[in-house]
């Protein structure tokens, strides 16, 4: 495994109201097999970002749940970017229940993406790895915030989203 990870999300993300908009006032075909298509000008902000860290992907989108391998496919078959390595979980393992501080949680998180990624990075990382979080919500808990881009779902990936990301991922 690399040590330099992207928590992706998809929508609001590489799927912007912008792109999808476009499509639609050009009458064009707006999907796939796969889902929405994604915007062109995030998926080469995203190819930046790839090329100069070297990272691999985690997916925290709610598309995950079409599963890993249908991920890894759409990402071959529409020539995405980088390498989707995982998914998160979409339960919590008990090793991250096991050493987390759930002193002050709100039970209100009780399913989140924050918890997903907690959960991914105890059960995947070493000490030494570096992760960005980019998502167009606030999914994360405070102590994820040093690692999180929030997005304008208008817009998605962006180039000063990309200088962002790739500031934290080579700190």
């Amino acid at each position: 495994m690399n040590d330099k990870i992207i928590f992706l999300d998809f929508d609001g993300v590489l799927n912007t109201e912008h792109y999808q908009n476009f499509l639609y006032h050009e009458g064009q075909v707006w999907q796939d097999e796969h889902g929405a298509f994604f915007d062109p000008e995030a998926i080469e902000q995203l190819r930046r970002i790839i090329n100069v860290t070297h990272a691999d992907i985690v997916v925290e989108s709610s598309w995950k749940y079409l599963g890993l391998e249908a991920m890894q496919e759409m990402w071959q078959v529409r020539n995405l970017p980088g390498r989707v390595i995982d998914i998160t979980p979409s339960t919590v393992s008990d090793s991250w229940l096991l050493t987390a501080n759930l002193d002050g949680l709100d039970p209100a998180m009780g399913h989140c993406k924050g918890m997903e990624i907690a959960s991914w990075l105890s059960d995947n990382a070493t000490q030494d790895i570096q992760y960005v979080i980019i998502d167009d919500e606030y999914v994360i808990f405070d102590s994820q915030l040093p690692h999180f881009i929030l997005t304008n779902p208008y817009d998605g990936i962006t180039e000063d989203v990309a200088n962002r990301a790739i500031s934290i991922l080579m700190s």
